[in-house]
């Protein structure tokens, strides 16, 4: 407390100098946010009180400060979980300053000490981030070096180790990256350009197992390519990793493959974009005995939907880290106004599919074995760039925006989902499925209308009517959401989300929800009352299960 004071005495008192308006002492910028929700019993969703916690009232807040002066910049973070809410990872409780930095740039020189977050490339060997919605923050705490070579030509090398919730774990990483951009190497602005780029990363971490002669250094290396010419944006890139037996993929000693591309067209009215994804044994972290989202070096694009309506979202995809191939194809075209489709203002048409599959593998086995697929100390299987028999989702969906007329905007929209539940909720992974036909399937079609309503100026109504049929799971649901918005400051929001198709009769219930916020210059209140329908939260292919609940909640952020 001591340390978070006086760092805390420190900036405001470069704050107060700075107001000086005669001398320059450089400034101070920040933003704070708190959550907090006091829980209410709830026999009806909850009714062996899981999700129900000890202390009713829990909370989580951060407060981020950056003072900058020049060619020079300093900053901390200092964070209070007292204690987390619930679904958010067990080991965030309590209070310090996980996040602190000091950064110098310079003439292409761009220098950090202390935390810092980065990436390479698409992130498949390297990307240290932060989503706090989903507990998840595996920012480096070390040495970071930038340097602009000369126009094009960009370098990066770093060292340290990784956050895991208020301490820093056991692996040391390190990485080098190096990218060469054409039109800034010659100097012109022409719309044909190529980037190119190579990586490496590697983690050190002791072993002391009796069994296994485990590798202390793990590596991986990626080369990524980016053509844009003209109308047409071509990016691909292929990664490898060494040997890497860990937790998660069962102590297995099989070499790591991924494959990520995406192209892009557009032109008019018309835009295309096509993706492929190869993932083998490409979970990477900076320890090998970790959980969830703890010490993730690499990120692997989940190349899907990223749905944010709320009964769509339930079934979010997530990647499965041990193995998995696909691809999505995206169509959006706008019709202009006047013709048939187009109607009196044009309307634009999205058509978005993807899908995802366990990858084409041959097991080995030992000889009264056959039932253990996966052997712990060997290769563990064989795979080939194919599909494989188990399909992990599909996700086909329709997307109409239109204006109706001067007063009224709708987007519609509708759904058709594949989601293997036992692989993607449950953690069924494909070396203990003997059976495909054993497998919890979800089929799911789904319809969304949203239409916004301008009554007068900065007056407004949104409303969103979702229905989502399903017979597996947890059955059908219902949910309507009525929003009310005077510009900037306030609105007023209450939605119903109803199970009615539930296979337990008990359990249709409704899960009404109360909100209202107010907007001051950058600062935002928000107030909530009523039930949370358990779920899947998923930001970017990862995800938690968000439980249960029933309470109050706020929030409040302000940026300064």
């Amino acid at each position: 407390m001591k340390k978070i004071l006086f760092l805390a005495f420190t900036f405001v008192s470069a704050f107060s100098f700075a107001q000086e308006a005669e001398k320059d002492y450089g400034q101070i910028h920040g933003n704070f946010q708190t959550n907090a929700q006091y829980y209410l019993r709830d026999t009806i969703i909850d009714p062996n009180g899981t999700a129900f916690p000890d202390e009713r009232l829990l909370a989580a807040g951060f407060l981020n400060l950056t003072y900058s002066k020049g060619d020079f910049m300093a900053g901390l973070r200092y964070e209070n979980y007292q204690n987390n809410l619930i679904g958010l990872p067990e080991g965030f409780k309590g209070e310090g300053i996980p996040y602190r930095f000091i950064r110098y740039k310079h003439e292409g020189l761009d220098l950090t000490v202390g935390n810092y977050y980065e990436q390479f490339g698409s992130g498949l060997i390297f990307r240290t981030y932060e989503e706090r919605g989903l507990g998840l923050d595996n920012a480096m705490d070390g040495l970071r070096l930038i340097y602009e070579i000369r126009p094009g030509i960009k370098a990066k090398a770093l060292v340290g180790r990784q956050r895991i919730y208020f301490e820093t774990g056991d692996g040391i990483v390190r990485g080098g990256d190096l990218e060469f951009n054409l039109n800034e190497f010659n100097g012109n602005s022409s719309s044909t350009n190529l980037i190119v780029g190579a990586g490496a990363v590697s983690r050190f971490e002791e072993s002391t197992d009796p069994i296994y002669n485990l590798p202390e250094n793990v590596a991986a290396a990626s080369l990524r390519a980016n053509f844009i010419s003209g109308n047409f944006n071509i990016f691909g890139e292929y990664a490898y990793k060494s040997q890497d037996p860990n937790s998660s993929n069962r102590f297995i000693f099989k070499p790591g493959h991924a494959i990520y591309a995406n192209g892009s067209y557009s032109k008019g009215n018309l835009g295309i974009i096509l993706g492929y994804k190869y993932y083998d044994n490409f979970l990477f972290r900076s320890e090998r005995v970790a959980n969830f989202t703890e010490l993730l070096i690499n990120y692997q694009p989940p190349l899907a939907e990223l749905h944010t309506y709320a009964l769509p979202a339930l079934y979010s995809y997530n990647v499965q880290a041990n193995g998995e191939t696909g691809m999505q194809a995206e169509i959006a075209y706008k019709f202009d106004k006047g013709t048939l489709v187009g109607g009196r203002y044009g309307t634009l048409v999205n058509l978005n599919f993807s899908n995802s599959y366990a990858l084409d593998k041959s097991f080995i086995t030992r000889p009264g074995f056959d039932s253990v697929p996966t052997i712990s100390g060997t290769n563990g299987y064989e795979d080939w760039a194919g599909f494989g028999d188990i399909q992990y989702s599909q996700d086909f969906n329709v997307e109409v925006k239109t204006k109706i007329n001067k007063s009224l905007k709708g987007t519609f929209s509708y759904y058709n989902f594949i989601y293997n539940r036992s692989a993607l909720l449950d953690g069924v992974v494909d070396d203990l499925v003997s059976d495909p036909n054993t497998l919890e399937i979800v089929y799911v079609n789904a319809m969304v209308a949203e239409i916004l309503w301008k009554i007068k100026p900065k007056h407004s109504l949104r409303s969103e009517a979702q229905l989502m049929l399903t017979d597996q799971d947890r059955g059908s649901w219902a949910l309507l959401l009525l929003e009310y918005s005077i510009a900037p400051q306030w609105f007023f929001a209450v939605q119903d989300a109803y199970n009615y198709g539930h296979p337990d009769p008990d359990l249709r219930v409704h899960y009404p929800l109360v909100s209202m916020g107010y907007t001051r210059g950058t600062t935002k209140f928000q107030f909530n009352y009523g039930r949370q329908q358990e779920g899947v939260f998923c930001v970017g292919g990862i995800c938690r299960v968000v439980p249960a609940s029933n309470g109050f909640s706020m929030m409040i952020t302000t940026n300064f």
